[in-house]
């Protein structure tokens, strides 16, 4: 039997992260996981987790290595490394915090995959999003429901076999494509599809969940971008909500799905009558399972936009404060 290794990039994924932890170790033999400067429970779930004996390797910067911006590429690409030279993947599986694997089942999913001649394998990718009547604190699964369907064709995701290991690589941006790298030159890598394994994506879980990713995502994004953050293409969203909420905009369940639906599935800015261009089908993917570690309210966006700009602080050079004379008596 092949070994087949997840691999993850964390940051404040609190309510999601233990169930999908739990979920995707039932299809594959380990997860790697990379916890990038998270402020909320995270650190403490995955230690847990681990703690538990699980098949789990849960990796940090040190301190003085901390950036704020934001590298997700290159960061996956080391953790694939890693999969194949220190725990002997045969495959690697880029999963973030929000997805799950929906396969018939382990040894199903190997068949697949060792089916796949190329050795870059594309797998289905399909959004879902909370129900209308869906509370915050819901069990992710339980949430992970009401599968979006579109005319257009999903993005996929990647899945990489240890034959990459003979040239130069990277995995780009959201784990949606695999490239050869030449100096400074990348080439798109050709993928082969694999029948009968998808990803279930959960992007948007509650109106605080999503506040918290758009305060620190787009702030996160104008650093690592900086003149080019507001025109980069894939920050829209971003942009767009982080304006609604400075402004003072409540944002409810309703856009919760709103926005999961734009940004996955139409690619656009929300609009009057995009209920028309896409249907939700209830499609459950597994059974929710008993959580240990995960809060009911796990999302407090405020403490982690405070909990942000603290370590940007941190972050910068301090200049000397002199204290001042004492007054002339």
């Amino acid at each position: 039997m092949g070994c087949i290794v997840g691999v993850g990039m964390v940051k404040n994924e609190a309510d999601i992260i233990e169930a999908g932890i739990r979920h995707n170790l039932g299809f594959v033999d380990r997860m790697i996981v990379f916890d990038h400067d998270s402020s909320d429970a995270t650190p403490r779930i995955l230690q847990a987790l681990a703690a538990e004996g699980m098949p789990l390797t849960v990796l940090t910067r040190r301190p003085e290595r901390r950036e704020m911006g934001y590298w997700q590429g290159e960061f996956m690409t080391g953790l694939a490394r890693l999969a194949f030279e220190q725990h002997g993947a045969d495959y690697v599986v880029p999963i973030d915090a929000d997805e799950f694997i929906d396969a018939p089942g382990r040894d199903a999913m190997e068949a697949a995959l060792d089916a796949c001649a190329n050795d870059v394998a594309n797998i289905e990718w399909r959004t879902y999003v909370p129900g209308t009547g869906d509370a915050p604190g819901m069990h992710p699964l339980d949430s992970l429901r009401w599968r979006i369907e579109t005319a257009l064709p999903p993005l996929p995701k990647i899945v990489i076999s240890r034959r990459v290991m003979a040239r130069d690589w990277l995995i780009a941006r959201g784990n949606h494509a695999f490239c050869n790298r030449s100096g400074s030159t990348l080439n798109v890598h050709a993928a082969a599809a694999v029948e009968g394994v998808r990803l279930a994506h959960l992007p948007f879980r509650s109106p605080q969940q999503l506040m918290g990713k758009v305060l620190v995502g787009w702030l996160s994004r104008k650093l690592a971008y900086g003149a080019r953050a507001p025109t980069a293409q894939h920050s829209w969203h971003f942009r767009e909500l982080f304006a609604r909420i400075t402004a003072g905009d409540t944002i409810s369940m309703a856009d919760v799905r709103r926005y999961a639906v734009a940004l996955y599935a139409l690619n656009r800015m929300p609009a009057p009558g995009d209920e028309a261009d896409f249907t939700l089908v209830e499609a459950r993917v597994a059974d929710a399972m008993p959580l240990r570690y995960t809060e009911p309210a796990a999302v407090d966006p405020a403490r982690l936009l405070a909990a942000w700009c603290s370590e940007l602080i941190d972050s910068l050079p301090q200049a000397a404060v002199k204290a001042p004379a004492p007054a002339a008596g």
